[in-house]
């Protein structure tokens, strides 16, 4: 009951500050759709008029609104933990009866509600851009989504853990943010591609989208390795995680920036 008291805390606290700093969300969300615009044209004015122009439209579209929801679950591990130590409040969280892993864990995911609406409403903006249609399959998109945010979960706690011991990171934060990319977009007939954190689930989000696959149509060899890659990636990020939280905590330098 307290987990749920919680997570429903931790919604009122997203909206809350989607009220209050509505401007701050509202440019958020008009910068994707410039910058995609500015992908589309440039995408256009390369491959206008080619035979692999549609394809490679709808794979530049379904690639980015993956990457965005990819890089504010990152951010919301790894950036907010950065706040939180520069505004000295990272203390109070770890002093808080719930411990700071379940306060980060359904913050997370009130965060991921508010995030798949911003990307959802993204998403309607560049198919009228484009005037391309998707397989909205929610059924099937939905557990291949958290197939594909789980391993960069997994990153964030990585990072996070980091951040805890070396305090100062955001030159690697800022990397990793673009490393994202490669994730997402990366072809799995390269073999070593198919093992990166989250691209095996990201290509099954493009079969389902774009090749009107349903979920239990997919390669189940490929659904496997995405299954694995979700868990196993998360459990190193956590022990790495743990690890530094508990040296951060025995030198006394947890609330320290």
């Amino acid at each position: 009951m307290s987990n749920l008291v919680l997570l429903e805390a931790q919604f009122r606290r997203e909206l809350i500050l989607l009220k209050r700093y509505f401007f701050n969300f509202l440019g958020g969300f008009l910068t994707f759709c410039v910058v995609f615009i500015l992908l589309f044209l440039g995408y256009r004015g390369l491959a206008g008029g080619t035979e692999i122009y549609g394809t490679g439209l709808e794979n530049l579209i379904v690639g980015y609104i993956t990457w965005i929801l990819a890089m504010h679950i990152y951010q919301d591990i790894s950036s907010t933990l950065f706040q939180e130590a520069r505004e000295g409040v990272l203390e109070q969280l770890y002093m808080s009866p719930y411990g700071y892993s379940r306060v980060t864990i359904t913050r997370l995911l009130a965060s991921l509600g508010v995030h798949l609406v911003m990307v959802f409403s993204i998403l309607q903006v560049l198919i009228l851009i484009t005037k391309r249609s998707f397989n909205l399959d929610l059924v099937s998109i939905f557990p291949l989504l958290i197939l594909l945010l789980l391993p960069v979960v997994g990153i964030g706690f990585f990072l996070g853990g980091l951040q805890l011991h070396f305090k100062r990171i955001r030159s690697i934060l800022q990397i990793v943010q673009f490393l994202l990319i490669v994730i997402v977009v990366a072809p799995i007939n390269l073999f070593w591609a198919s093992f990166l954190p989250g691209t095996m689930a990201s290509h099954l989000i493009r079969e389902v989208m774009i090749g009107g696959a349903f979920i239990t149509e997919l390669p189940l060899e490929q659904v496997l390795l995405a299954l694995f890659i979700a868990f196993i990636f998360p459990a190193l990020g956590w022990g790495i995680f743990k690890l530094c939280e508990k040296k951060a905590l025995e030198s006394g330098r947890l609330g320290q920036f």
